[in-house]
């Protein structure tokens, strides 16, 4: 990092999908601080333990969020694990388990945006997924096929309420 720079760190780019989710790049402690104040209820980490180009750590992540009155989960999801149909069935889930506006994070946002996309495909359609995605910067073609896979089955999204 540059020790003598003029140049300062701009606040981290929070970029809206919906009214329940929200995805974003690495994360300190001023961009958690103002997530909780713009109504975020849950933050979701999905950086491996072993990412080392976002200086918070989960354990700093976790306790700042819970100072700010925020759930925090983490889910650590490699790039390779991105358009696995049982990751994002288990992000489902996580999803389905947590409550109000999520800010789900990583290194770039595009992981994110990945598992985001993966878990409305069969409720909002692909279509949907790749416009909304694109509008706010991230090209999620490279996944369309398994965009297509995911919305020909029943949605992740499930309802705990009825799974009990």
């Amino acid at each position: 990092m540059l020790t003598n720079s003029k140049i300062e760190k701009r606040p981290t780019i929070f970029r809206q999908l919906d009214d329940d989710f929200w995805l974003a790049g690495c994360l300190d402690e001023s961009d958690l601080k103002r997530a909780a104040s713009q109504g975020v209820a849950t933050i979701i980490n999905i950086l491996p333990e072993d990412d080392e180009l976002c200086e918070l750590s989960d354990q700093d992540a976790k306790a700042i969020a819970a100072h700010e009155g925020m759930d925090y989960r983490h889910m650590p999801i490699y790039g390779h694990q991105l358009n696995n149909e049982f990751f994002a069935r288990a992000f489902g889930y996580l999803i389905a388990e947590t409550k109000g506006p999520k800010l789900i994070y990583c290194r770039t946002g595009m992981r994110s945006a990945f598992l985001w996309g993966m878990i409305h495909a069969a409720d909002i359609g692909v279509e949907e997924v790749l416009d909304r995605t694109l509008d706010i910067g991230f090209d999620l073609m490279v996944i369309e096929e398994e965009l297509v896979k995911m919305a020909d089955k029943p949605s992740p999204l499930i309802n705990l309420a009825d799974a009990a």
